[in-house]
């Protein structure tokens, strides 16, 4: 099948360039490989986002987002791409079960987690250690959880799990270094956290997992790490690039915001469907 423009990520960004772009006329498929969301899906409270002036939860304002895709009919098609290749005037976008073709591709994929680089990590991920606030198992009551990192993520993460009924520990090697609100709001709910204290490894214990730090050992029944996060792209293959575009988070800046995503892909949304349903003439002649 062939469409006007392939929106890779279904982020704040990827449905905001979908959603513009199936509204304007162009034909539009939005791919997501997980779930819906995008750092949505981690945020305990976002309190900046127009319209929500008490603020609204990432759960919440995913759902908002979802029943647009829903309205607009914004086809989501759930498989993971693996390259986006060229074939003459168009792009070929190749997942593991089919191939699909597309005037323009708008990268929104947005970033991955970084690892924290201490013994046992990688043989616990998935089971007792894990990135993303919203991956800890649902079925999970009053879990003490240790939270690695001492950032704005890491600081929400711990206020978001407090807010479900866990124990949250925050553990940094360094000073944390977070807005002061979040920091305020830690310690009004009597979160602890451990600066300057080095994690050396983690290893199972029983149904939970040890932290192993410099000067003392935490029992925990999980640990989350928030040391940072990195740009994720597909492989791209395609020699000629200009109708790839890419917005939102996949830039790496370490700006991660709503509007900021959302705005940078609604501008690539009106560019892209400017340049296919403007005459080149007229094009042209606005460009001027």
């Amino acid at each position: 099948m062939t469409y006007d423009s392939i929106v890779i990520g279904a982020g704040p960004a990827g449905i905001t360039a979908a959603v513009h772009m199936k509204r304007s006329g162009l034909k539009v498929a939005l791919f997501e490989k997980g779930r819906i969301g995008g750092l949505l899906r981690n945020a305990n409270r976002v309190e900046n986002y127009l319209g929500f002036p008490d603020g609204i939860s990432g759960k919440e304002l995913i759902a908002y987002f979802e029943d647009h895709l829903i309205k607009n009919q914004v086809p989501l098609i759930r498989e993971e791409i693996v390259e986006i290749g060229g074939e003459e005037d168009a792009y070929v976008v190749k997942t593991a079960a089919a191939s699909y073709t597309g005037a323009t591709v708008v990268i929104a994929t947005g970033t991955v987690a970084k690892q924290a680089g201490f013994p046992g990590e990688k043989e616990l991920v998935g089971t007792t250690l894990f990135y993303e606030v919203a991956d800890v198992p649902e079925e999970a009551r009053h879990a003490i959880i240790v939270v690695v990192g001492g950032g704005d993520a890491a600081f929400d993460y711990a206020l978001h799990l407090h807010r479900q009924g866990h124990f949250p520990t925050l553990v940094t090697r360094s000073e944390a270094c977070c807005l002061p609100m979040l920091r305020v709001r830690a310690e009004e709910k009597g979160i602890p956290f451990l600066e300057h204290l080095d994690v050396l490894g983690v290893r199972g214990k029983g149904d939970g997992i040890e932290v192993q730090c410099a000067n003392q050992t935490l029992q925990a029944h999980y640990v989350l790490i928030a040391v940072g996060r990195e740009p994720y792209y597909p492989r791209i293959t395609a020699y000629n690039r200009s109708g790839i575009h890419f917005a939102g988070d996949v830039h790496g800046s370490r700006f991660r915001q709503v509007h900021i995503a959302a705005g940078d892909a609604l501008r690539i949304a009106m560019d892209i469907t400017f340049s296919l349903l403007t005459p080149h003439a007229e094009r042209h002649q606005r460009i001027r």
